[in-house]
Order: C-alpha cells, then sequence, then structure tokens
C-alpha cells in the first residue's frame, strides 16, 4: 500500500511540474529573445546545488495552485511562492507585475551595440529612463533575504567577513571568501606569465563589496547589501568608460551606443575567473556595468543546463 501511495505521489509531483504554465517576466539583464524556461524541477535543483548551507523543501499550495519552496537558513524558516519563478511571499502575490523572475537566461556572449535593433534601442532607453527605474519592475530578492538572512542591515552585517582580494581589502558576505580565494589565486598563476594580468594587477583601484543601500533611482536593495556583489574598479577608470550611469548623467542620451572598445573591460582570463566561480558578470548586460561581479550559482548553472551560456 506505502509503494503504491509512493508512485501516486511522485506521478502526480511530475504530472504538475510538466503542465505548471511558464510566466515570461521581462529582464533589462537578460537577452529579451532568448529567455529560457526553467521548471520548477530545474529551479529547485539549481537552488539546492548553489547553496548547500540552505535547505530547500517544495511543496504546493492547492488552494492558490502553486508551488512554493521554503528555505531554512541560519535558523530561520521562510516560504515563497513560485509565481512563474519570480519567488514571492505570499503578501506580495498582487504585486506580481513588480518584479522580473529570479532565475533567468544568462549568455557568455558580450552584447555589441551595433547589432542592436531598433525595437532593442527602444526598450533600452524605456527602462534606463529615470521614471521607469523609479516606478518600473525591479529584481525579486526576497528568496535572497532568507538565503543570506539579510532581512535587517543588523543582521546581515553578523555573516559579512573583510578580506583582501589582490591586496585591497574588501568586505564580503561569508560564503564567497573561499570562492573569491580561488579566483584570486588563480589570477596571481596566470600573472606570472601574462603582462595584460600583470597590468591588471597593478592599475587596480579598489574591490568595494559590501554597501547596505538601494540601487540608484529604484525602489529596491542592491546586491552590494548582501554583500554579494563586487565592483572591480581601475586606477583612471576615467579614461574609459565603465558603467552606462555615469555616462547618461552627464547627459549622454546615447550611452548604449558606445562602442565595446571605449568601455573598460577586465581581461577575459578575469571575467572567466569569476564566472567559473559562480559569479555573473555585468558587463554583458545590455544596461551594462564593467566594473560589477554578482554571486548567482544558480544562474550560471542555470546557463550550463540550458546550454546558452
Amino acid at each position: 500500500m506505502k509503494i503504491k501511495k509512493t508512485a501516486a505521489a511522485l506521478f502526480c509531483l511530475f504530472t504538475l511540474i510538466s503542465v505548471y504554465p511558464e510566466k515570461d517576466v521581462g529582464n533589462a539583464n537578460i537577452d529579451w529573445n532568448n529567455a529560457a524556461e526553467f521548471s520548477i524541477y530545474d529551479e529547485y535543483k539549481l537552488f539546492k546545488e548553489s547553496y548547500p548551507f540552505a535547505k530547500f523543501i517544495l511543496g504546493y499550495d492547492r488552494d492558490l495552485e502553486d508551488w512554493t519552496l521554503t528555505v531554512n537558513s541560519y535558523g530561520s524558516s521562510h516560504t515563497f511562492y513560485r509565481c512563474g519563478g519570480l519567488y514571492l511571499p505570499k503578501e506580495e502575490l498582487p504585486n506580481k507585475d513588480h518584479y522580473w523572475r529570479v532565475i533567468y537566461s544568462y549568455s557568455k556572449k558580450l552584447t555589441d551595440p551595433a547589432d542592436f535593433t531598433e525595437e532593442q534601442k527602444e526598450r533600452i532607453r524605456k527602462y534606463s529612463s529615470t521614471q521607469n527605474r523609479k516606478n518600473g519592475a525591479v529584481s525579486s530578492k526576497f528568496i535572497y533575504d532568507a538565503i543570506y538572512d539579510s532581512y535587517t542591515q543588523k543582521s546581515t552585517e553578523t555573516h559579512i567577513k573583510d578580506m583582501t582580494l589582490w591586496g585591497k581589502w574588501t568586505r564580503v558576505n561569508e560564503n564567497l571568501v573561499d570562492a573569491l580565494n580561488r579566483i584570486e589565486a588563480k589570477i596571481y598563476k596566470l600573472a606570472e606569465t601574462d603582462s595584460e594580468i600583470q597590468s591588471f594587477i597593478a592599475t587596480l583601484s579598489s574591490t568595494g563589496a559590501y554597501n547596505w543601500r538601494e540601487i540608484r533611482d529604484s525602489h529596491t536593495k542592491s546586491f552590494h547589501s548582501f554583500g554579494i556583489a563586487i565592483d572591480v574598479l581601475p586606477k583612471g577608470w576615467g579614461k574609459k568608460i565603465v558603467y552606462w550611469g555615469f555616462e547618461k548623467n552627464k547627459g549622454n542620451d546615447d550611452w548604449m551606443f558606445i562602442p565595446l572598445k571605449d568601455r573598460w573591460m577586465p581581461p577575459q582570463a578575469v571575467i572567466d575567473a569569476f564566472e567559473e566561480e559562480g559569479f555573473i558578470w555585468g558587463g554583458r548586460w545590455a544596461i551594462w556595468d564593467n566594473m560589477h561581479f554578482e554571486y548567482h550559482p544558480e544562474i550560471i548553472k542555470g546557463a550550463k543546463m540550458k546550454g546558452t551560456e
């Protein structure tokens, strides 16, 4: 009897997985024409593999007909509704249109402004407008508050650690220290024979990470507030453009057309080292931030799973 009940439960689970409808959520950081679809099973697996210090429990709310994911981390438990990949607490479900999906398609192909279509140009202009950044959709970060115990500044800072990266002091979430040490060691090793890497290290100005703040012109907390985003800023960075917002604030409304050759970029080996350790690079976004790396192993692993890397 127990075997029959177990088989029936598994059949129900995989039937629901196969028929549950996906909801496409616009995200300025993805390739709008290539948003890979992830099933609830995919996402559950990616979270489990990416954050082994937390426990994830999959459930289903029959009343709301939606999957739930309960996160047990640092002694606290929080439940989120999948809501098409948004992972929202129950009280935020009425505001689902205000958020982007959590796990999205990440491509390692560098976006070249010379290849933009007129539609893409217009969408970028609209997204980057001050009005949209203040009132438009934002990243859904609720599940990260639970994973990293980051609901308050006080709780967040109990998990922030001091360290140095290529000789520059920084503060990061404790779960990133080992990955960053491996990145540092790999780049130091390459610097023994690579003059470009030597120059990168020698001209590095800062590696700012933890900073409890909101994103500029926005109403959402920055990933720097979790200590999982890091800005690798070179000396004399003003000689080349490192961030779209700096140009826009100067009054350059055509910032999105700035050629790749005029933007500062870390050496490819540095970008590769970060991505191999689970960081996404802001230089790949249409709304580009070339100094910015963000720890999202679930997105990097998702790209490998879907073959979009």
